[in-house]
């Protein structure tokens, strides 16, 4: 009887257990689906040209489900094809823990620093996170132009928003320790922005462009790496137009 009573309780405890962890699985499979594989269209069907390589975005659908929307991300050959939303200036760090619904979600969403929310995309260096997810999605990708192979094979971000389109060329990407390393979004004036940029590109890990030496803006995509200084080490790939 007692055996019984023991064959009945683990049973009872593996079903929980099992039960549990697919529960676990499916919000996983939730939040990933939510977060990190976007239709840029979910509703209506957008024309574009053949030629065209920009995804066509449904702008109405995206800013009537979330303001902060302000950007498209694609980057061909990889399966980054992303929301940007302009983090707020309340909560800066709101989307590293919200998805482009505003809806809890570990996955986050990529994001705009606050600090850039006067000029966006237009401000002399233009900031963008979005984290490094297991599963490959989200930023994932960008931790792997540390890599010249793989940046010369990637070197084109298209970047787009309501009013243009941006086709952005990697120009270098480094891997940075933030414990020692910050970043920096001000700046005096171009001549400062230009000496920033020269001593950037040349002290990066990986140089693809040593030529891109007077941009108009730089555009910055940060995400984690775990490498030497796991738990504060991020990948930044820097791209000019």
């Amino acid at each position: 009887m007692k055996a019984a009573t023991k064959a009945r309780a683990a049973f009872a405890a593996c079903l929980v257990l099992t039960l549990s962890g697919l529960a676990l699985a499916l919000s996983l499979l939730e939040f990933s689906e939510t977060a990190g594989r976007v239709d840029p269209s979910p509703v209506a069907s957008i024309e574009q040209e053949a030629d065209d390589p920009f995804p066509a975005v449904d702008w109405d659908y995206w800013k009537s489900q979330n303001p902060d929307v302000i950007g498209w991300i694609t980057v061909p050959g990889t399966g980054i094809d992303l929301p940007i939303c302009q983090a707020p200036a309340s909560d800066p760090t709101y989307y590293l823990s919200h998805d482009v619904y505003r809806k809890w979600n570990f996955y986050g969403c990529p994001y705009l620093d606050a600090d850039c929310a006067e000029k966006g995309f237009d401000s002399p260096l233009a900031m963008v996170f979005g984290h490094h997810m297991s599963d490959g999605s989200i930023f994932a990708e960008m931790a792997s132009y540390s890599d010249k192979a793989f940046a010369q094979d990637h070197c084109e971000i298209l970047l787009q928003t309501p009013e243009e389109k941006k086709r952005l060329h990697v120009a270098a990407a480094d891997v940075v320790d933030t414990y020692n390393e910050f970043k920096r979004l001000g700046f005096g004036d171009r001549r400062d922005f230009l000496a920033w940029w020269e001593e950037t590109l040349e002290g990066s890990d990986m140089v693809l462009d040593p030529n891109a030496t007077d941009p108009e803006s730089v555009h910055a995509f940060v995400t984690c790496s775990y490498g030497l200084w796991n738990g504060h080490e991020r990948t930044i790939v820097y791209a000019v137009e």
